[in-house]
């Protein structure tokens, strides 16, 4: 089969800094209509994504009509700074690819959220939400919640997260499961508001508790990098007009089947209790 290349117009700086210094051998790990996944044998991760998706720190954003169309898992993939081979074919060109900026800002240290922002985010610190990911599963639910009420406690009073990460990490369903979305959340907050010590911890104690995937967006916020979606939600927060923060705040709510309002469950939660 010939398959016309595609050329990226846009990839994550982490990921493009990586293929520049080491060539990238791994397989594809699931293939969806909007996204590719590629597991690396040196634990890296490539995600393939159409601009539905967005931007990623280790991801590169191609357009096209139905690009996966030819990929299955398990398909061999090879990598470096000029491209992407996905079996014997060329598939991605890197050649003049520009690069995404995944680092989130931080809230500067003056910085107040303004009461009506605050009452917004304040809605979805009641978690976990009712889902078809988790409905019916009172025991997944009950464990969610005493999860995140032992890993809130834990960074209130300074104490180590390692044992309420393990025990969030990987519970629930899906690539990114409701409990590693929540750690997300958390660290988004920790990040912005300067508290990034334990961000490390975090990482590496739910590293082998959960999927792939999972843990390379763990991995990446420990070092303040974040999805394209974050950094929407935080310029409609840090806007300080009420409309636009609801209308950001409602759109990061729906992605996915829960991930965005699991993500923003703790994300408020520990930003409203910080203040």
């Amino acid at each position: 089969m010939v398959v016309r290349p595609f050329t990226a117009y846009s990839i994550g700086r982490p990921l493009l800094e990586s293929l520049s210094k080491k060539p990238f051998s791994g397989y594809t790990a699931g293939v969806y209509r909007h996204s590719c996944n590629i597991i690396g044998h040196d634990g890296r991760m490539i995600t393939l994504a159409l601009p539905s998706i967005g931007k990623g720190p280790f991801s590169i954003v191609i357009e096209g009509e139905n690009p996966f169309a030819f990929i299955t898992t398990k398909m061999h993939v090879r990598a470096g700074r000029r491209g992407i081979a996905v079996g014997d074919m060329l598939f991605i060109r890197l050649d003049s690819v520009e690069y995404w900026e995944p680092r989130l800002f931080q809230f500067p240290r003056s910085f107040h959220l303004k009461t009506s922002i605050a009452q917004l985010l304040n809605n979805y610190t009641q978690w976990p939400k009712v889902s078809e990911r988790i409905a019916g599963n009172k025991i997944v639910r009950d464990r969610l919640i005493t999860g995140a009420t032992a890993l809130q406690h834990a960074l209130r009073n300074g104490h180590s997260t390692k044992r309420t990460v393990t025990y969030l990490a990987g519970l629930g369903f899906g690539l990114t499961p409701s409990g590693d979305d929540y750690l997300l959340g958390v660290m988004a907050s920790l990040w912005l508001t300067r508290n990034t010590s334990g961000l490390e911890e975090i990482a590496q104690s739910a590293r082998n508790k959960t999927t792939s995937l999972s843990a390379a967006f763990l991995e990446a916020a420990s070092k303040g990098e974040f999805s394209e979606s974050w950094h929407q939600l935080l310029q409609g927060i840090v806007s300080q007009d009420t409309k636009t923060a609801r209308d950001a705040i409602f759109r990061f709510s729906q992605i996915g089947a829960s991930s965005g309002w699991d993500s923003l469950a703790g994300f408020a939660t520990h930003l409203l209790g910080s203040r």
